[in-house]
C-alpha cells in the first residue's frame, strides 16, 4: 500500500514536472516571437505574409500523409484549422483536448489558402493557471509622471465613467490585429464617446453597449471597426429603432430577409443587429477583396462592399460594379468621407 501511494506521489510530481517544462517553452517561444495574446479567427483567415499568432481550441483529430501528420483544431464550433506539426509534437494527437498554440502563419495573397505550421503548444488548463498567478502577483508600485506610458497607449482608468475616460479626443491607432483583440477594453471610451456624439439621445448604458459590440464584433469577424461606425452612422444614426421607408430595421438597417439569412431573430436588438451587420460587411469585403486581385492600394474592394451592402450583391453582378443608382452612389461617398474623418485622413 504504502509502494503504491509513493509511487502515486512521483507520478504526480513527475506531472507537475513536466508542465511546468511545457510552459517555460511556450512562454520562451512567446517572448521570442513578441506575441501578446490570443488572434481572432477573422483576422487569423485574412493574415497575409508570414505572422507567427497564436489561438486557442479543441483537437479533434489528426491527418498523416507519408512523414507529413497534421492536426484538426476547432477553434470555434464548425470553424477548424488544419495544422502542420513536427515529430516532437506526437503528444497533440492523443485525443482531444485544449491547446493554447503558436502557429505560424503563411499566405502569399489574399486568393491563396493560408498555410498553418505549429511552432509551439501547451495545454491550455496550464496556460490558463499561469495567467491566474499573473492576475494575482502584486502590482508594481505607480511609475512617476516620466516614466508613464503617453496616454494614447495606457487602458483607461477604472472606477469612473465612460463620459470621462481619457482626454484625447482620438482613439488610439490599430497598428495590428493582435494588439487591438488584446486590448479591445482601451477603445471603449472613445467609441462610446463617438456614439454620444452621433447620437446624444441615446442612454448612457445603450452607447456603451453599442461601442462594445461593434468592438468585439469588428475583431472577431477581423473588419476596421471605424469602418463599421461609418456604416453605422449613415445606415441608422445609431438608432437602435429605426425603420427605413423599404422596411430595412436596425443599426445596420438590415432587410427582413437578409436579417433571417445572417440568423438575426430581433433586428432592432443591438447586439444582434451588429452582428449581424459585421459579419454581412466582411463577407462583403472577403469577396470584394479576391474579385479585384487582393490590390491593397486600392479602395476598390470597399466601393463594391458600400454598393453590395446597399443595392445588394445581385445589382454589383448585374452591372458590373456599382450600380448607376444615385442613392447608391451618394451612400458610398457618405460613408467613404465618415470613415476616412474616422481614420484622421483628408478627404
Amino acid at each position: 500500500m504504502r509502494r503504491g501511494w509513493l509511487l502515486g506521489i512521483w507520478l504526480s510530481l513527475f506531472a507537475l514536472q513536466a508542465s511546468a517544462q511545457e510552459l517555460d517553452r511556450y512562454l520562451h517561444l512567446r517572448r521570442l516571437h513578441q506575441v501578446q495574446g490570443l488572434t481572432p479567427i477573422g483576422a487569423l483567415e485574412l493574415s497575409v505574409g508570414k505572422r507567427v499568432l497564436e489561438v486557442e481550441g479543441v483537437i479533434r483529430g489528426s491527418i498523416a500523409v507519408g512523414e507529413q501528420r497534421s492536426i484538426l483544431l476547432e477553434v470555434e464550433p464548425s470553424r477548424s484549422l488544419v495544422i502542420q506539426i513536427g515529430a516532437q509534437d506526437g503528444w497533440l494527437t492523443n485525443g482531444q483536448f485544449r491547446i493554447r498554440a503558436l502557429v505560424r502563419v503563411t499566405r502569399e495573397s489574399a486568393l491563396v489558402t493560408p498555410d498553418y505550421r505549429l511552432i509551439g503548444a501547451v495545454h491550455a488548463s496550464v496556460f490558463a493557471r499561469y495567467e491566474a498567478e499573473e492576475r494575482a502577483r502584486p502590482k508594481p508600485p505607480a511609475q512617476s509622471p516620466a516614466q508613464t506610458r503617453p496616454p494614447s497607449s495606457s487602458s483607461p482608468p477604472r472606477g469612473k465613467s465612460l463620459a470621462s475616460r481619457g482626454a484625447q479626443s482620438t482613439a488610439p491607432t490599430i497598428t495590428d490585429w493582435q494588439s487591438f483583440a488584446a486590448n479591445l477594453e482601451l477603445y471603449v471610451p472613445y467609441y462610446y464617446q463617438a456614439i454620444r456624439r452621433f447620437n446624444p439621445r441615446l442612454p448612457a448604458a445603450q452607447a456603451e453597449q453599442i461601442a462594445r459590440a461593434i468592438l468585439r464584433f469588428s475583431a472577431h469577424y477581423g473588419v476596421d471597426p471605424r469602418f463599421i461606425m461609418a456604416i453605422v452612422l449613415v445606415e441608422s444614426g445609431f438608432n437602435p429603432n429605426a425603420t427605413s421607408r423599404k422596411g430595412a430595421m436596425g443599426l445596420g438597417q438590415l432587410m427582413p430577409g437578409t436579417a433571417r439569412g445572417l440568423g438575426v431573430v430581433d433586428p432592432y436588438d443591438p447586439i444582434q443587429n451588429l452582428a449581424g451587420t459585421v459579419r454581412l460587411v466582411r463577407g462583403h469585403l472577403e469577396r470584394y477583396w479576391q474579385q479585384v486581385g487582393g490590390d491593397p492600394d486600392t479602395w476598390e474592394h470597399v466601393i463594391l462592399t458600400l454598393a453590395a451592402y446597399n443595392a445588394g450583391s445581385g445589382a454589383v453582378r448585374k452591372h458590373g460594379g456599382v450600380p448607376p443608382y444615385k442613392e447608391t452612389q451618394n451612400y458610398i461617398r457618405k460613408v467613404i468621407a465618415v470613415y476616412k474623418r474616422l481614420c484622421g485622413l483628408k478627404s
